[in-house]
């Protein structure tokens, strides 16, 4: 028996190395008890507690000391304290790259991914050519494409897969980011081969490889989602989905995609797959988008059911738990219009405008500003849309802007509109693509209010700039030519000779005028004349039809056999039978049985067959029936006695 601090700093080493975690607290507190300063022996006890997974008795040793921190950090890190973690980490004096590897794993759960990526790329940078890498370039990818810059690493070719499936895995994240949806697929394939290929060559047994493999099967499923192939993709999720992973968030992503394949099909299916997913895996295995979606998923679903009270119960739940998301707006005015293909009534449009009224949200007021459209208040629409500082100077909002106050007739705010978003990128970046947009809008705007000279003046400036896309210079070049038509005939006749050649362009001018225009490909309904519109009034019709049967009964009157007391249109055809007989005097089903609702002859007879002294006394009145009597012949009894008196 180990009795001096060596013997027994060598017992707790050969613990440790035996994984035998519980005895080596045991011999650190004999080592503590021995000599109370000794640093080893609380370092071994933290971390063997961090191992049995005794987080706050490891955080109760490691807060005692200062060369302990790294390991209070771990702790707080494992019980979910992400801030915690990170104000004892910067008082770490020395930066080892434990210490930064631990800081950039809190700022990924606090979804601050630029920090992550800051962090692993000077550790990339600092890492020796003989060190391992394969970690860090999997974090590292990781971080890109959950910060959505993963289309920055499409060009980077230090990111090597090494023969690692997680590195193969990631770099699909990236190639799908960057819109290759092709390259992701073969990386896929890359993660599967490599996965099956180190498990197996690590001794794991062909159900621990399916089991690991079923993360890329996932993967390669939402790839084939990507390329259209749904029934494969359909095939892929119900595959991981019915092998039971252990990993509760393949089943939660599977299930969701398999939702969207599905979409109005198999409601109730879809619906109870999402509803099986726990809160506890939404809230602490899946990633922030992820959970959203899911729940958005399931409103939209109980939406599609016709299920207001479900639907309002999963979007107060993705409210409560995303604030700031954009999907509920969407989602919920789905649920209070309804999705039937004719116009929602008044008290659905009415209900929706007071439910998005108290909504700032940027698609609450988008969503406002779509239900007003349907009340025909387009001016109140645009300035709800006005309202959005977010997008009210972009490009598709301006020119939605301009065509709801055009239809409200109030041009003034139209000019307003251009006037605001034009000064507004020319304080910015007065040659971006979004600028140039807006700018062309406007001169299109001005060409049709007939403000041919502004119209001319915006064209010019637009065609005086070099950043134009060709197809854009040649739109702008078209349209100055017309507005220098009515301003300056001979600058549009100069400036018409910039315009590429069309077949027609060796055709006398006004031979092409006087031309015969080309028949229309679809034939457009003419307008009603007055003479039209008075045969298609129904007062007239009306009329037209009871002169006609007047003059119809007049001539049936004048005819040698008229009968006064047979109606003319319509005789009836048993006329000639005696009313009584006629099929349409008696009442049908008069003495029907209806059951034992006590009303009817039925309910009679059955009460009468119920009633003993009624069936008694109908018996005595009832007149005696004569029943015959049935005669046979002898027996055989009979027939021997009659022959032995015979003898």
């Amino acid at each position: 028996m180990a009795t001096t601090s060596v013997d027994l700093l060598a017992e707790l080493q050969g613990h440790l190395e035996r994984d035998a975690y519980q005895k080596a607290i045991d011999v650190c507190n004999k080592i503590v008890a021995a000599t109370p300063n000794e640093a080893a022996a609380y370092k071994a006890k933290t971390i063997a507690l961090i191992r049995l997974n005794k987080l706050d008795k490891a955080l109760e040793v490691a807060q005692r000391f200062d060369y302990l921190k790294m390991e209070a950090a771990y702790c707080h890190y494992k019980l979910k304290r992400e801030t915690k973690t990170l104000e004892i980490l910067a008082t770490v004096p020395e930066k080892t790259p434990a210490v930064l590897h631990l800081q950039a794993q809190a700022h990924y759960r606090l979804n601050q991914f630029d920090a992550v990526i800051s962090i692993y790329e000077a550790l990339l940078a600092q890492a020796a050519p003989s060190d391992d890498t394969v970690e860090l370039k999997t974090n590292l990818i990781a971080a890109y494409t959950a910060a959505g810059r993963g289309a920055e690493l499409a060009g980077r070719h230090s990111l090597t897969t090494d023969d690692s499936y997680e590195i193969a895995f990631n770099k699909s994240f990236v190639a799908l980011q960057s819109g290759d949806v092709s390259t992701a697929a073969a990386h896929v394939a890359d993660a599967d081969r490599l996965c099956r290929l180190t498990l197996a060559n690590d001794g794991c047994s062909p159900a621990e490889i399916e089991q690991e493999a079923l993360v890329v099967a996932v993967q390669r499923a939402y790839v084939l989602q990507l390329q259209g192939r749904d029934d494969d993709a359909l095939a892929g999720y119900t595959h991981v989905i019915q092998a039971k992973p252990s990993d509760a968030t393949l089943v939660a992503v599977a299930s969701n995609n398999l939702a969207t394949l599905q979409k109005h099909h198999d409601l109730f299916d879809s619906i109870k797959r999402l509803k099986a997913i726990s809160s506890e895996t939404l809230t602490t295995k899946c990633s922030p988008a992820q959970h959203e979606a899911v729940l958005a998923n399931l409103a939209l679903l109980w939406s599609w059911m016709k299920k207001p009270d479900e639907t309002r119960e999963v979007l107060a739940a993705l409210k409560t738990a995303f604030p700031a998301t954009a999907l509920a707006a969407p989602i919920q005015l789905h649920a209070v219009l309804g999705s039937s293909e004719s116009a929602p009534s008044s008290e659905a449009l009415a209900r929706a405008r007071a439910t998005f009224e108290a909504d700032a949200s940027i698609n609450g007021r988008l969503c406002l500003a779509h239900v007003l459209v349907l009340l025909k208040e387009f001016g109140v629409a645009a300035d709800t849309l006005r309202s959005i500082a977010e997008i009210a100077h972009s490009a598709g909002t301006v020119a939605t802007l301009v065509a709801l106050y055009d239809r409200a007739g109030n041009a003034g705010a139209s000019q307003s509109v251009l006037h605001d978003a034009l000064a507004f990128h020319a304080a910015r970046d007065a040659t971006s693509l979004e600028a140039r947009a807006i700018e062309e809008g406007d001169g299109a705007y001005q060409l049709a209010q007939g403000n041919y000279a502004a119209a001319a003046t915006r064209f010019e400036s637009l065609l005086s700039t070099g950043a134009l896309t060709p197809e854009m210079r040649l739109r702008c070049l078209a349209k100055l030519v017309v507005a220098l038509s009515f301003v300056d005939a001979s600058a549009a006749e100069a400036r018409s000779s910039l315009l590429p050649t069309i077949a027609a362009a060796s055709t006398d001018p006004e031979a092409l005028i006087k031309a015969r225009s080309h028949k229309r490909a679809t034939a457009i309904p003419a307008a009603p004349t007055s003479k039209k519109r008075a045969a298609d009034n129904p007062e007239r019709i009306a009329r037209k039809r009871a002169a006609r049967r007047a003059k119809h009964i007049e001539a049936l009157k004048a005819k040698p056999d008229y009968n006064p007391l047979i109606p003319l249109l319509k005789p009836d055809p048993e006329r000639w039978i005696p009313r009584k007989q006629r099929s349409r005097g008696n009442r049908r089903n008069r003495n029907k049985f209806v059951g034992a609702q006590g009303s009817g002859m039925g309910s009679q007879k059955d009460a009468a067959k119920l009633d003993a002294a009624a069936r008694a006394a109908a018996k005595k009145v009832a007149p005696v029936e004569a029943k015959g009597r049935v005669v046979t012949g002898p027996s055989a009894m009979e027939r021997k006695a009659a022959a032995r008196k015979r003898r």
